[in-house]
């Protein structure tokens, strides 16, 4: 009985230890729901991303989101990548640079956005994002964005995010497979 003791209070130990949080995953692609507050402007309308790590830091990324109002269409489209650097086994810190575009009916125009952020598996299946940055299309601004995307199986995420981007809110529901 004295021998199996030590086993049994590991066992008994294990079960109650806290799980391993995951790392973070730089390789996905996800859509979804977007919605565009302008100010005298409300737009709907879907969003497609996608991340892909190159090696072990460096990433590169893609967004193309479009909205319809009942006055006009318009699309954003962002193209880039960045390097990511790991904090620990589950957070990483990234900097970034992007083409940025516009397309809007008598409006087009080109620009480039650089921004700075983390990301974190706080919980087993929960990552945290918050996001810093710049945007400059037409007129420069500083942009905010925060996420959350709940991991419900290993590859799958329902994702909740909210970006001030140039005196516009995008608020986004998406579905991400990982991969």
């Amino acid at each position: 009985m004295q021998k199996r003791l030590p086993v049994i209070a590991a066992l008994m130990f294990s079960a109650f230890a806290p799980t391993t949080l995951a790392a973070v995953n730089w390789q996905f692609v996800e859509g979804g729901y977007s919605d565009l507050d302008a100010g005298n402007s409300d737009a709907d309308g879907f969003t497609i991303a996608s991340k892909y790590l190159m090696d072990n830091n460096i990433y590169l990324n893609g967004d193309y989101k479009h909205f319809d109002d009942s006055n006009a269409d318009f699309s954003m489209l962002t193209l880039g990548g960045g390097y990511r650097m790991p904090l620990s086994s589950q957070t990483d810190a990234y900097f970034g640079a992007n083409f940025e575009r516009i397309d809007a009916d008598g409006y087009d125009d080109n620009g480039f956005s650089l921004n700075a952020g983390v990301r974190s598996m706080v919980l087993r299946e929960l990552e945290l994002a918050g996001q810093i940055g710049y945007y400059d299309v037409n007129n420069g601004d500083i942009t905010l964005k925060v996420s959350a995307n709940y991991y419900f199986a290993p590859r799958w995420a329902v994702g909740l995010s909210h970006e001030e981007l140039d005196n516009a809110d995008i608020t986004q529901l998406t579905a991400r497979y990982t991969f």
